[in-house]
């Protein structure tokens, strides 16, 4: 789960695809139905580059199933990481991303599916402007999560965005969030550019 979180809101965050969202956090068996139609941001597609900056407190416990399974030692070595993570970390990540037309068409949360039956997940589109998009994310069952993404489009080679996030496993609780800045490079994607 907190994997989940961070590759969410790292990748949420490191690009206005909305795309990635939908490889990146795990989603129920069925494609979710939002209630409002997504307009299309007003920026400009092919290669950007955004940088976001991830902090991240607290942390999360095991699943009952999980933690009965380890050794004491196991346990003393996974409490003392949680410990050390406790007081909270903060990352900075930058990476460059193809943005296609159909990504600023296609409901990010759409076509995703989750491998996982201990939790579910429901997305759902809060607003969509073409310079705002306000997306949610709540999951529940072994783990219980609550994600809001807020992207803004400052101009057509411009984007910013913001994101906060707790998620509670195992008797614990993580808190997330990143800030993000997303610049337009050219109308040209190179072959090793990420295309999700």
């Amino acid at each position: 789960m907190k994997r989940m979180i961070l590759l969410g809101a790292v990748c949420l965050s490191a690009t206005v695809l909305l795309a990635q969202t939908q490889k990146n956090i795990d989603q129920a068996p069925a494609p979710v139905k939002t209630a409002m139609k997504m307009t299309p941001m007003n920026v400009k597609t092919g290669l950007w580059q955004s940088t976001s900056t991830v902090a991240i407190t607290g942390g999360l416990g095991l699943p009952p199933d999980v933690a009965a399974k380890l050794t004491p030692e196991q346990k003393a070595r996974y409490e003392a990481a949680m410990q050390a993570q406790a007081g909270g970390h903060t990352s900075t990540h930058t990476n460059k991303s193809c943005l296609t037309q159909k990504d600023l068409t296609t409901d990010p949360f759409a076509q995703k599916n989750s491998d996982d039956e201990h939790i579910h997940c429901h997305g759902t589109l809060l607003s969509s402007t073409s310079t705002d998009i306000v997306l949610q994310e709540t999951c529940s069952g072994e783990a219980s999560m609550t994600y809001t993404m807020k992207i803004h489009a400052v101009d057509q080679e411009h984007a910013t965005g913001t994101g906060t996030g707790t998620a509670t496993m195992g008797g614990r609780t993580m808190n997330s969030s990143v800030k993000f800045q997303s610049t337009w490079l050219g109308a040209t994607c190179p072959a090793d550019a990420n295309h999700d």
